[in-house]
């Protein structure tokens, strides 16, 4: 399957749940050296999706999901059933797998919490205006920031602050969505889901 049909499944999966409250594509974190797929916010955690079409390679997956474990509450990867083996052998137990087909999306290993988070990485994928208003420190430059909330706070503090900053920048975007969901989203669905809350409408 092609990767656009992986993601209109998979959001449509999501969106679909009462308990989803943000589904947001092509998320940038990691320094911005990263992009999840999709992320979801469900029952107060935050969960990226890596998508692998039958079109992808998969050989720096690996890689990628060190990234993602540095920063989500779990991690799953999506993938065509032509990398469904190959997929399973190299992943760790913690990343959950979709099988993703023509009939379906389907759950092939349920993920695990993941709690080795890097509270550095979590803080850079939050503007600076944001964590000066919230921790009250200064810094001249972004990593400084980070770095002095890092050794002031709690780690539950710093992802509970995170988690509840994905709910409030990109829940409403998503709540617009799913009161006009139908038996599919369009092209024009993942769109807006792609954009970041301050260009909707420009």
């Amino acid at each position: 399957m092609r990767e656009t049909d992986i993601k209109r499944m998979l959001a449509h999966h999501l969106l679909k749940k009462e308990t989803t409250n943000v589904v947001f594509f092509e998320y940038p974190f990691h320094f911005g050296r990263r992009r999840a797929d999709l992320i979801c916010a469900e029952e107060g955690m935050i969960v990226g999706y890596e998508i692998k079409s039958a079109f992808d390679r998969i050989d720096r997956l690996v890689s990628q999901l060190d990234s993602y474990a540095q920063i989500f509450d779990y991690v799953y990867v999506v993938c065509d059933a032509k990398h469904l083996h190959a997929i399973r052998k190299i992943t760790p137990e913690r990343v959950g797998i979709y099988l993703c087909a023509p009939s379906g999306l389907s759950r092939i290993r349920k993920a695990k919490a993941i709690k080795n988070f890097n509270s550095i990485t979590t803080l850079d994928a939050v503007p600076m205006e944001s964590l000066r208003r919230e921790f009250k420190v200064s810094g001249r430059s972004k990593l400084e920031l980070c770095q002095a909330i890092a050794k002031s706070q709690s780690r539950e503090h710093i992802k509970n602050f995170y988690r509840q900053y994905i709910v409030k920048k990109y829940g409403a975007q998503t709540s617009h969505v799913q009161s006009e969901l139908g038996s599919a989203i369009s092209l024009d669905d993942i769109y807006s889901l792609s954009l970041a809350p301050n260009k909707l409408g420009a």
